[in-house]
């Protein structure tokens, strides 16, 4: 680094000698130009005006002063523009040689502003260029592994329910049952089984419809308070069979209505019900509560079973994770529930989080009041 700095400050210091060279010939070839041409006019200057000789002689002096100081701050002026221009041009090529290092997969390393100090702005932006594609690339990867993850992970849970259909479709086709009450075992085996399946493609279907970039939501102004008693009514036997009661905590003196896709939204509350129902452990009730601010509403979908672990709560919304480390523990699901529900919050420019103590677990999200698009608004509901 030494070694560069010093050849760098002999260029910059060679070019001004040379250039300073240049100008001191100049200015004497000039100075010469202009002492024949005085010596060649001068004689017929005296003559044709006797009485002028002294006022042309100072004019002379005059002249040849002010000449010699006008071209030596013109000069000076050149030399330090050109040391100027020869010093950034040794910075961009030791940016250039920094960008090629970096292009040879040295992600990681960043041009030092030190070293290119007069072009500070430059080397911010080319840093910052640099950060957003390593970024980006990291994003791809991700994108990559997910991807990866997901057609593992799906084939995984497929194949347990798609084994066993295969398995009793296959002793009913061969007939090996004692009796009509073990074939309509069978079958409804292998139909439960079926369904479970059919619900695992719709799961992985709708995760990635949502998750793609071009997803679009059909925004109504909905409301809430309808909404949510159509939902508890839907939902009230499945509540009976685990023993709890749902609950609806809102203002009923006034009307909420919220910008959403009301379609989505109901998959969302389902989904946050059916986890409860499901992984909520011993509990009286799912209570559903709805506060209406100024610019946004928060929900909280909220039920009195088990404490969830901290370590749990951080990966909730992960595809395919469950609370169980087992993935075979007799609880039917896809294991995209809660990612589908992150990816339609998301949507609506929401944010979803999870809490958990010793008084129960509470889901919590926010929306906006007012969806900001260019959506066009459906009929409202």
């Amino acid at each position: 680094m030494h070694k560069r700095k010093r050849r760098e400050y002999a260029e910059v210091a060679v070019e001004a000698l040379v250039w300073l060279a240049i100008l001191a010939i100049a200015y004497f070839g000039l100075t010469f130009v202009f002492i024949v041409l005085y010596e060649q006019y001068y004689p017929q200057l005296i003559i044709a005006f006797p009485f002028a000789a002294l006022n042309i002689l100072r004019f002379q002096q005059i002249f040849f002063v002010s000449f010699t100081l006008m071209y030596l701050v013109a000069s000076f002026a050149f030399i330090v523009w050109r040391i100027y221009r020869r010093w950034r041009t040794i910075q961009l090529g030791y940016i250039l040689d920094e960008l090629h290092y970096i292009s040879q997969g040295n992600y990681n390393h960043r041009i030092s502003i030190d070293k290119a100090n007069s072009m500070e702005p430059v080397v911010n932006s080319v840093n910052r260029l640099v950060d957003s594609t390593v970024k980006a690339m990291e994003e791809e990867r991700r994108i990559e592994q997910s991807k990866d993850e997901l057609i593992t992970n799906m084939s995984h849970d497929i194949r347990t329910p798609l084994t066993s259909v295969i398995g009793y479709l296959g002793l009913l086709e061969q007939k090996q049952y004692k009796n009509a009450e073990q074939e309509e075992k069978y079958i409804k085996i292998a139909y439960d089984k079926a369904i479970q399946l059919q619900r695992m493609v719709e799961d992985l279907f709708e995760y990635t419809k949502v998750k793609q970039i071009n997803t679009q939501v059909e925004i109504g102004q909905v409301n809430v308070a309808h909404m949510l008693d159509q939902l508890a009514v839907e939902f009230e036997i499945e509540a009976e069979e685990v023993g709890r009661h749902i609950e609806i905590d809102i203002d009923r003196d006034q009307d909420i209505f919220i910008d959403m896709d009301s379609e989505k939204m109901v998959r969302v509350f389902a989904n946050l019900l059916t986890n409860a129902f499901k992984y909520g452990g011993s509990g009286d009730y799912v209570k559903i509560s709805v506060t209406q601010y100024e610019d946004f509403s928060r929900f909280v979908v909220e039920n009195d079973g088990n404490q969830i672990p901290q370590a749990t709560l951080e990966n909730l919304f992960q595809r395919f994770y469950r609370g169980d480390p087992s993935r075979n523990q007799g609880i039917k699901g896809s294991g995209l529930g809660l990612a589908i529900t992150e990816s339609i919050i998301e949507l609506h420019h929401g944010e979803i989080h999870a809490e958990s103590d010793q008084t129960g677990t509470r889901f919590i999200f926010t929306l906006p009041n007012v969806y900001e698009s260019e959506v066009s608004y459906e009929n409202s509901i």
